[in-house]
């Protein structure tokens, strides 16, 4: 069966046609998403310069060991001059001390009338430290070599002892712009390993001394201001 239509009818259709047309080409014409890119996560396209892209900040450079000096021993058993080497949470110590310039070394060794001629310690350590980096709280073991020698001006002799000292130890460093400041306490025992007494130019009476044997309980302290390498 035939329908007729008017001409208003297939203007109508005409028009609705045309509509649905235009509306599918321009939904065709959009752009697609762009792909992320698989090393990145950035969208392909994209600078990693934009404000979305975050730089990851390199970690420092760490610390292989530090040089230091303890000024504490100027009132104590002599400054002391050490380089550490190490990494981590654990690090050596090799340090020597100038014993002549400690006062209360002076207080220990010597008596009236007798001063010291070159006297030094030298030794070795060993710390662990609780925080990375050679910093923070730590503990450590050691032994000394203390060598004296003692000259009685009044007698014309002179003593040379030397001590051995086992030590334990702790102690908290802060380190700052590759520097740091360091406090220690340490304890152990003062241990006599051999005495001898000679004449001094114009002395004879060497034989009616005997090198006196003052092995002690040993405490010390320490301050150290360092710098790290």
């Amino acid at each position: 069966m035939l329908i007729e239509c008017s001409p208003n009818a297939w203007r109508k259709i005409w028009l609705l046609s045309s509509t649905v047309l235009a509306g599918v080409g321009v939904a065709g014409s959009a752009p697609a998403a762009e792909p992320e890119s698989p090393s990145s996560g950035v969208p392909a396209g994209a600078s990693a310069d934009t404000p979305a892209a975050v730089a990851v900040e390199a970690p420092g450079a760490a610390h292989h060991g530090s040089v230091f000096i303890d000024p504490l021993g100027f009132l104590l058993f002599g400054p002391t001059f050490g380089v550490e080497a190490g990494s981590g949470r654990i690090s050596g110590t090799l340090y020597g001390r100038w014993l002549n310039a400690g006062v209360l070394a002076h207080s220990l060794f010597l008596k009236d009338k007798e001063s010291f001629a070159f006297s030094y310690g030298a030794g070795l350590r060993g710390r662990y430290f609780f925080r990375d980096d050679l910093s923070g709280p730590h503990v450590g073991v050691g032994a000394e070599l203390v060598q004296t020698r003692v000259d009685d001006s009044v007698n014309l002799v002179e003593t040379k002892t030397t001590y051995v000292v086992p030590l334990l130890e702790g102690g908290y460093r802060l380190p700052f712009s590759g520097a740091y400041v360091g406090a220690a306490a340490a304890f152990g025992y003062a241990l006599k390993a051999s005495g001898s007494v000679g004449n001094l130019p114009g002395g004879s009476a060497a034989d009616a001394f005997s090198a006196s044997n003052k092995s002690t309980v040993y405490g010390s302290g320490s301050l150290e201001l360092g710098v790290y390498f």
